[in-house]
């Protein structure tokens, strides 16, 4: 197999993980706090996890379900903990990147104790 091919299908398992991390943790945001994000659910099933992350961390503001999830104290399981997270940073750009810790230093979330436990 050429390295190229290699490093794509690299790149394609580690974006069906990351769907995959923010499909679970869906599931446990409507177990832990009754939250049914439906249409957070619909882009995840329309666009995947990446492209998903990519569309909510375009707009100027925070969503809706991240709103909920600063009110309940569970932002790291916002998809901007998820973008930030080692393993899936490199799905993301310096830009996108930086808006996710943006708005979660914009909430007073300490993005560093996050990085450092989820390391």
């Amino acid at each position: 197999m050429h390295p190229i091919d290699n490093e794509a299908g690299a790149h394609a398992q580690l974006a069906r993980d990351f769907e995959d991390h923010l499909r679970e943790g869906y599931r446990y945001l409507v177990k832990a706090i009754n939250y049914r994000a439906k249409a957070f659910n619909e882009m995840l099933t329309m666009y995947g996890g990446v492209r998903t992350a990519q569309l909510l961390l375009q707009g100027p503001r925070t969503s809706e379900g991240f709103a909920r999830l600063w009110e309940e104290n569970m932002l790291q399981h916002s998809v901007e903990a998820s973008v930030l997270r080692p393993k899936y940073r490199s799905l993301f750009t310096d830009t996108e990147q930086d808006a996710a810790r943006r708005r979660l230093e914009d909430h007073q979330f300490d993005v560093e104790g996050f990085l450092r436990h989820d390391g």
